[in-house]
């Protein structure tokens, strides 16, 4: 168990770890109750707790009782004993003393994270504020604030400069005075029936709906986020940042758009399929509003329903769960790129769906965090777990039993754990061909080797049912070599008298050397010794190569062969490694031979 933080009752920010536990010292024990409750603490029991609406409710949920835990409190003697959950950010403890949590992870993680999920490109500079110089090293979580004002202030502008969403009212009304165009016939025909009063037709502009409401009330919110005087984690730039956000909410309520902290849940449940196709250009605005809404705790702070009291947080089990959800379903997309069978149109990565084991009864359900399926067929159950680190998810009773019900009512053998600090590490099931394997980086935790884990995760699984996958993945690492032969062709991988045909080896192994030494990055014949010959030589035996039994390992009639050439495989020239692709009735099997080097 990790030792307690201390800190001394006053100061500004305290910091501690998620999970972790907090003391601060020499409290009131006559008026610490009465803060608490001013920080929007509820008293449950012996201890006071914070929390916050989920940025997601699962059906079945009540979103008034199933609500986040941010910070329980206990009051011993006059010490507070504070214990944060899986919440990071800073969070208010008491009038002047806030909480900053810090996550397992570092920052800079957390904010890839948190720009994935919202598809934000960090690579792209903002009004003059790159994206990469925010994330960096020991980032502090007032450049969270910072990147979310960004994206705000641009997708506000750019709504403004296209149009906001607005519905047209028109009202007729008879009178000699009006504003609006006059409906001429209905005009003439009250002058026929004695009244020379001309009909106006008046159009009122109403740009008060649901989606503009859900953007006014996150810039209210970022407001409230700029405006909160941590010292040492301000952004330097911050007072600009307050100065745009709060132009262009001024901007937004002279339409006559307001919001209201009631119908936060409703702007949460908001999507982009609730805007109108030709209204794309809210995507950012709408992305960023999103993103502030599901990040802020909400309550009121005794001054009437319009005054807030506002803390930052992130609930990192659900961001880690969001975050491996969008790299399941980039990965499969960029094997979906590459597939040149165009096989993979029926896989999907599907988010929490819900399971029944009884037919009939919808009150009986489970609910995996992922689960990888083509078509009705389901191809494995994943399950994200932010852990600790060191604590493998496979050892918890719960989670594991969970799996376990998942596999049997999916009919699958295949399960993960998506951890961020654990190994990678397999663990078949005894008595069965099933396998759970634990997906998590063998060192500290990076953003991109979470991801490569999970694109190789991926790719061996899919690659079960199709095993071509293999061979087009080491395309894009290497190079395809075979002359007169590019990667297009990959779609003729199967045709033994196409492209890959090897039935005659010596003719396909001269076409593999000549692809090389006329590429720009292969060397050219003369530096080869004997022209190449040694590897002609290899590429030969492999595909007259025989089993056991003196049978054709590759039968030339059942089998093709995709060679990939390396230039950095070794010291000199690169080596070549041949995929053959056998097909027969049992299916399709890949097999490789080498590498072998050029000499």
């Amino acid at each position: 168990m990790s030792k307690a933080v201390r800190y001394d009752y006053g100061t500004s920010l305290c910091s501690v770890q998620e999970n972790r536990k907090l003391i601060i010292e020499d409290c009131d024990p006559d008026t610490i109750n009465t803060e608490l409750r001013a920080a929007n603490f509820v008293r449950e029991g012996s201890k006071f707790v914070k929390k916050r609406p989920r940025l997601r409710t699962r059906s079945g949920r009540n979103t008034d009782t199933d609500a986040l835990q941010v910070l329980s409190v206990r009051l011993v003697g006059d010490t507070l004993h504070v214990k944060p959950s899986d919440i990071v950010g800073i969070v208010r403890l008491v009038p002047g003393m806030s909480v900053q949590v810090e996550p397992k992870v570092d920052w800079e993680h957390v904010i890839q994270m948190l720009l994935t999920v919202y598809d934000i490109d960090r690579t792209q500079s903002y009004y003059g504020v790159p994206l990469d110089e925010l994330v960096s090293s020991g980032i502090e979580s007032a450049r969270i604030i910072a990147i979310l004002a960004i994206n705000y202030v641009r997708g506000v502008r750019t709504i403004r400069r296209e149009g906001f969403i607005r519905d047209l009212n028109i009202h007729r009304r008879n009178g000699f005075e009006g504003l609006g165009s006059i409906d001429v016939e209905q005009t003439l025909m009250n002058h026929a029936t004695g009244n020379p009063a001309p009909t106006w037709v008046e159009t009122q502009v109403e740009y008060a709906n649901p989606v503009n409401s859900a953007i006014h009330m996150a810039g209210k919110l970022l407001l409230r986020l700029l405006q909160q005087d941590q010292d040492g984690h301000q952004h330097p730039r911050q007072d600009v940042l307050l100065s745009m956000v709060h132009q262009e909410v001024e901007r937004m309520e002279e339409l006559g758009i307001q919001s209201s902290q009631k119908q936060i849940g409703g702007y949460r449940r908001l999507s982009l399929q609730d805007l109108p196709r030709q209204r794309h250009y809210y995507r950012r605005a709408f992305h960023t509003a999103q993103s502030i809404l599901s990040s802020t705790l909400l309550g009121q702070a005794g001054g009437g329903p319009e005054e807030l009291l506002v803390d930052y947080a992130l609930s990192m089990n659900i961001l880690f769960q969001d975050y491996s959800n969008r790299i399941l379903n980039r990965k499969i997309e960029a094997l979906r790129r590459i597939d040149y069978l165009d096989q993979l149109s029926g896989v999907k990565c599907k988010p929490e769906p819900l399971i029944y084991p009884f037919a009939g009864n919808a009150d009986a359900r489970h609910q995996p965090d992922h689960l990888l399926t083509d078509g009705e067929e389901t191809l494995a159950v994943l399950d994200s777990k932010y852990y600790r680190e060191g604590k493998n998810p496979a050892n918890d009773s719960g989670s594991r039993s969970r799996m376990f019900a998942y596999a049997y009512l999916t009919e699958t053998d295949r399960m993960a754990f998506l951890c961020p600090q654990y190994r990678n590490v397999r663990l078949p099931v005894q008595h069965t061909g099933a396998e759970i394997e634990v997906v998590s980086p063998d060192g500290d935790f990076t953003c991109e080797d979470y991801e490569d884990g999970i694109r190789k995760y991926i790719l061996e699984t899919l690659a079960i049912s199709y095993p071509e996958l293999h061979v087009f993945e080491a395309t894009t690492d290497a190079h395809l070599s075979l002359s007169g032969v590019s990667e297009e062709a990959l779609s003729e991988v199967h045709d033994t008298n196409g492209p890959f045909s090897i039935s005659n080896p010596a003719t396909f192994a001269d076409r593999v050397i000549a692809a090389i030494a006329f590429a720009s990055y292969g060397p050219n014949k003369p530096e080869l010794e004997n022209q190449g010959r040694w590897t002609k030589s290899r590429i030969k035996e492999a595909c007259a190569k025989t089993d056991e039994e003196d049978h054709p390992k590759y039968p030339q009639h059942e089998t093709t062969c995709v060679p990939i050439y390396d230039p950095g495989g070794n010291d000199d020239h690169g080596t070549v490694t041949l995929h053959f692709l056998k097909s027969d009735q049992e299916g399709t099997s890949v097999s490789t031979e080498g590498p072998f080097p050029l000499m």
